[in-house]
């Protein structure tokens, strides 16, 4: 009897292990949307040919060597330095502008009490700054510095005379003498 009870058993789970789980309408309603709404894709163009480029390193400057304002602004390492470079543009000010035969010349007050003539295309300050106007005003230096690793600008710095100076222009007449 227990045989028998065994059997019927195997027999019973056989039938319930059917390939019938109750979803086959559902599988066939899905394969049926698919197929209607599925969208039409155009293929993809083909792809077009670039542009190559070979890279040669000894045309371009080694982006890890140091470069310095100094060295990049003096093309001609045989000129002679002028007193005025050995100053920062910072600690010079205009104590006085100038005009001999025609040229304007502003006088530079340097931090030692000294005064210095400068002219337009002198060179002045630290980083090859070189003068490009001279006015009663003040003087406008032109420099080139480093604004980020291997990148440069130009920076124009304006050295004004001081407010409580008195700087007047004066002229000398046909007659040689000096008036305001």
């Amino acid at each position: 009897m227990r045989r028998t009870w065994l059997v019927l058993f195997v027999a019973g789970l056989a039938a319930g292990c059917g390939s019938s789980d109750g979803l086959d309408d559902l599988r066939q309603f899905m394969d049926e949307a698919g197929k209607k709404n599925a969208p039409k894709v155009e293929p993809l163009p083909a792809p077009q040919p670039h542009d190559t480029f070979v890279f040669q390193p000894e045309q371009v400057s080694d982006p890890f060597t140091l470069h310095s304002a100094q060295g990049a602004t003096q093309a001609d390492s045989t000129r002679s330095r002028g007193t005025l470079e050995d100053y920062t543009l910072d600690s010079l000010h205009v104590a006085g502008v100038i005009e001999r035969n025609g040229v304007m010349q502003a006088l530079l007050a340097t931090p030692d009490n000294r005064l210095l003539a400068a002219k337009i295309g002198d060179r002045v300050g630290q980083n090859g700054g070189v003068v490009t106007e001279i006015s009663y005003k003040g003087v406008k230096i032109k420099e080139r510095i480093v604004a980020a690793p291997g990148k440069w600008k130009e920076v124009v710095t304006e050295l004004n005379k001081p407010q409580d100076a008195d700087i007047r222009e004066m002229k000398r007449d046909p007659s040689g003498k000096w008036s305001n």
